[in-house]
Protein backbone atom coordinates (compact mmCIF):
# COMPACT_ATOMS: atom_id res chain seq x y z
CA UNK A 1 0.00 0.00 0.00
CA UNK A 2 2.82 2.18 0.99
CA UNK A 3 4.63 1.67 -2.34
CA UNK A 4 1.59 2.61 -4.51
CA UNK A 5 1.28 5.81 -2.64
CA UNK A 6 4.74 6.82 -3.12
CA UNK A 7 4.55 6.17 -7.15
CA UNK A 8 1.28 8.10 -7.44
CA UNK A 9 3.03 11.22 -5.58
CA UNK A 10 6.46 10.53 -8.14
CA UNK A 11 3.69 10.15 -11.52
CA UNK A 12 1.94 13.64 -9.96
CA UNK A 13 5.22 15.57 -9.75
CA UNK A 14 6.17 14.25 -13.83
CA UNK A 15 5.20 16.40 -16.97
CA UNK A 16 3.72 13.53 -18.79
CA UNK A 17 3.75 16.50 -21.78
CA UNK A 18 4.45 20.07 -22.51
CA UNK A 19 2.68 21.21 -25.79
CA UNK A 20 3.57 24.57 -27.41
CA UNK A 21 0.98 26.22 -29.46
CA UNK A 22 2.57 29.64 -31.41
CA UNK A 23 0.28 32.85 -31.31
CA UNK A 24 -2.11 33.48 -34.71
CA UNK A 25 -1.05 36.68 -36.31
CA UNK A 26 -4.00 38.46 -38.67
CA UNK A 27 -3.16 37.72 -41.73
CA UNK A 28 -5.16 37.32 -45.15
CA UNK A 29 -8.32 35.80 -44.97
CA UNK A 30 -10.58 33.69 -47.54
CA UNK A 31 -13.64 35.05 -48.49
CA UNK A 32 -17.16 33.51 -47.00
CA UNK A 33 -17.38 30.55 -49.84
CA UNK A 34 -13.89 29.35 -49.54
CA UNK A 35 -14.16 29.56 -45.62
CA UNK A 36 -16.75 27.61 -45.29
CA UNK A 37 -15.28 24.74 -47.58
CA UNK A 38 -11.48 24.93 -46.24
CA UNK A 39 -13.17 25.23 -42.69
CA UNK A 40 -11.35 28.38 -40.99
CA UNK A 41 -11.49 31.97 -42.69
CA UNK A 42 -7.60 32.44 -42.18
CA UNK A 43 -5.67 31.33 -44.97
CA UNK A 44 -2.43 30.86 -42.39
CA UNK A 45 -4.33 28.30 -40.52
CA UNK A 46 -5.90 25.82 -43.55
CA UNK A 47 -3.02 23.50 -42.95
CA UNK A 48 -4.80 20.24 -43.86
CA UNK A 49 -3.65 16.70 -42.02
CA UNK A 50 -3.85 14.75 -44.78
CA UNK A 51 -4.54 15.52 -48.59
CA UNK A 52 -8.45 14.61 -49.46
CA UNK A 53 -10.06 14.24 -52.67
CA UNK A 54 -12.85 17.03 -53.24
CA UNK A 55 -15.70 15.80 -53.24
CA UNK A 56 -17.81 15.78 -56.63
CA UNK A 57 -20.94 18.39 -56.37
CA UNK A 58 -22.99 16.37 -59.30
CA UNK A 59 -25.13 14.81 -56.52
CA UNK A 60 -26.40 18.01 -54.78
CA UNK A 61 -27.01 19.72 -58.40
CA UNK A 62 -29.33 17.20 -59.33
CA UNK A 63 -30.96 17.74 -56.33
CA UNK A 64 -31.00 21.26 -57.03
CA UNK A 65 -32.75 21.15 -60.15
CA UNK A 66 -35.78 19.53 -58.42
CA UNK A 67 -36.33 22.31 -56.32
CA UNK A 68 -38.76 24.68 -56.80
CA UNK A 69 -38.34 28.75 -57.43
CA UNK A 70 -38.82 29.58 -53.63
CA UNK A 71 -37.22 26.16 -52.69
CA UNK A 72 -34.05 27.33 -53.88
CA UNK A 73 -34.06 30.73 -52.73
CA UNK A 74 -34.60 28.96 -49.51
CA UNK A 75 -31.72 26.95 -49.84
CA UNK A 76 -29.52 30.17 -50.94
CA UNK A 77 -30.27 32.20 -48.05
CA UNK A 78 -29.71 29.66 -45.87
CA UNK A 79 -26.37 28.75 -46.69
CA UNK A 80 -25.86 32.54 -46.84
CA UNK A 81 -26.76 32.38 -43.30
CA UNK A 82 -24.19 29.37 -42.84
CA UNK A 83 -21.22 31.20 -44.39
CA UNK A 84 -22.03 34.31 -42.51
CA UNK A 85 -22.46 31.97 -39.35
CA UNK A 86 -19.22 30.27 -39.96
CA UNK A 87 -16.90 33.55 -40.15
CA UNK A 88 -18.46 35.03 -37.23
CA UNK A 89 -17.13 31.87 -34.98
CA UNK A 90 -13.91 31.59 -36.56
CA UNK A 91 -13.99 35.46 -35.72
CA UNK A 92 -15.08 35.14 -31.95
CA UNK A 93 -12.30 32.12 -31.70
CA UNK A 94 -9.79 34.19 -33.05
CA UNK A 95 -11.06 37.79 -30.57
CA UNK A 96 -10.77 35.04 -27.60
CA UNK A 97 -7.39 35.12 -27.74
CA UNK A 98 -6.48 38.85 -29.51
CA UNK A 99 -9.63 41.01 -27.82
CA UNK A 100 -7.06 43.90 -29.02
CA UNK A 101 -6.85 43.38 -32.49
CA UNK A 102 -8.73 46.18 -34.19
CA UNK A 103 -9.19 44.84 -37.70
CA UNK A 104 -10.66 41.25 -36.19
CA UNK A 105 -12.91 43.54 -33.97
CA UNK A 106 -14.24 45.91 -36.78
CA UNK A 107 -14.94 42.69 -38.99
CA UNK A 108 -16.92 41.05 -36.72
CA UNK A 109 -19.06 43.72 -36.14
CA UNK A 110 -19.35 44.25 -39.92
CA UNK A 111 -20.49 40.06 -39.98
CA UNK A 112 -22.72 40.40 -36.62
CA UNK A 113 -25.10 43.32 -38.41
CA UNK A 114 -24.69 41.55 -42.15
CA UNK A 115 -25.95 38.16 -40.08
CA UNK A 116 -28.26 39.99 -37.94
CA UNK A 117 -30.06 41.70 -41.69
CA UNK A 118 -29.78 38.22 -43.71
CA UNK A 119 -30.91 36.55 -40.30
CA UNK A 120 -34.71 38.94 -40.38
CA UNK A 121 -34.80 38.34 -44.10
CA UNK A 122 -34.81 35.04 -43.73
CA UNK A 123 -37.33 35.14 -41.27
CA UNK A 124 -39.83 37.28 -42.73
CA UNK A 125 -39.38 35.31 -46.32
CA UNK A 126 -39.84 32.09 -44.79
CA UNK A 127 -39.74 31.25 -41.12
CA UNK A 128 -37.50 32.30 -38.15
CA UNK A 129 -34.51 30.63 -36.92
CA UNK A 130 -34.28 31.77 -33.71
CA UNK A 131 -35.81 33.32 -31.07
CA UNK A 132 -34.69 36.73 -32.00
CA UNK A 133 -35.88 36.62 -35.32
CA UNK A 134 -39.01 35.34 -33.85
CA UNK A 135 -38.97 38.37 -31.23
CA UNK A 136 -37.97 40.84 -34.40
CA UNK A 137 -41.60 39.46 -36.19
CA UNK A 138 -43.65 40.34 -32.98
CA UNK A 139 -42.20 43.49 -32.81
CA UNK A 140 -43.26 44.18 -36.82
CA UNK A 141 -46.67 42.82 -35.93
CA UNK A 142 -47.62 42.79 -32.08
CA UNK A 143 -51.10 41.14 -32.91
CA UNK A 144 -49.44 37.68 -34.14
CA UNK A 145 -50.76 35.11 -32.40
CA UNK A 146 -48.41 32.71 -34.46
CA UNK A 147 -45.82 30.83 -32.50
CA UNK A 148 -44.11 30.73 -35.77
CA UNK A 149 -42.02 27.40 -35.10
CA UNK A 150 -44.36 24.97 -37.09
CA UNK A 151 -44.05 27.18 -40.78
CA UNK A 152 -40.70 25.85 -41.45
CA UNK A 153 -38.52 22.76 -40.81
CA UNK A 154 -36.22 22.47 -37.79
CA UNK A 155 -32.71 23.22 -39.14
CA UNK A 156 -31.79 19.66 -37.77
CA UNK A 157 -34.54 17.95 -40.05
CA UNK A 158 -31.69 18.15 -43.72
CA UNK A 159 -34.55 20.51 -45.34
CA UNK A 160 -35.30 24.57 -45.72
CA UNK A 161 -38.80 25.17 -46.95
Amino acid sequence: MFQKGVVFVEMQNMHLAITSVPVQNWGELYDQDEALKTGTVFKDLDLPFFAAEQVSAEGSSVMESLKSPKEKECSEKMLEIQKISFIMDDLRLYLDTHPDDTDALTMLKDVLKRRKQVMSEFASRFYPLTMDCMAELYERNPSSACYCWQEGAAPWEGVCC
